[in-house]
């Protein structure tokens, strides 16, 4: 009868120290993973610059018209006085219209068209605009409405 109580009291303890220990490592593993620095945080957004409204004609047949108002993500304030200049402003204005000149109704009608088109209206300004101690510029294209007829 003694050696019984003995394993039930061995097996009580072996249970609530494995029960607690689990416990301790659990709290210290999710302490761990909250002091970790957070790789997928998002930047917070850049200076943005109002570029205007655009209205234009596609290509292709039929008679399919396209108006949005585009504003730029920059990468910080010299970068967004440099687009606000009116001559990079008038030459930022020219590209995207020559650009949306070559598109047809169908390149735009879905979201991944959209974000397409403002991701190749991002390479194309940063392809022409000074570059700010090795960085382009321009970090992201926003459309503020977009709307195809």
């Amino acid at each position: 009868m003694k050696r019984i109580f003995v394993f039930i009291i061995v097996g009580l303890v072996m249970f609530g120290m494995g029960f607690g220990g689990g416990l301790v490592l659990g709290r210290s593993m999710a302490a761990a993973e909250s002091d970790a620095p957070d790789s997928k945080k998002v930047p917070d957004p850049g200076p943005i610059v109002s570029i205007g409204e655009f209205t234009s004609n596609l290509a292709g047949s039929g008679k399919r018209v396209i108006s949005f108002t585009v504003s730029l993500e920059t990468l910080n304030n010299r970068a967004a006085e440099i687009i606000s200049a009116p001559g990079w402003l008038l030459r930022i204005k020219n590209e995207i219209l020559l650009i949306v000149k070559d598109k047809i109704y169908e390149d735009l009608t879905s979201a991944e068209g959209a974000l397409q088109f403002g991701e190749e209206i991002k390479r194309s300004l940063n392809a022409q605009l000074p570059e700010i101690k090795g960085e382009a510029p321009v970090v992201r294209v926003l459309f503020e409405t977009f709307v195809l007829q």
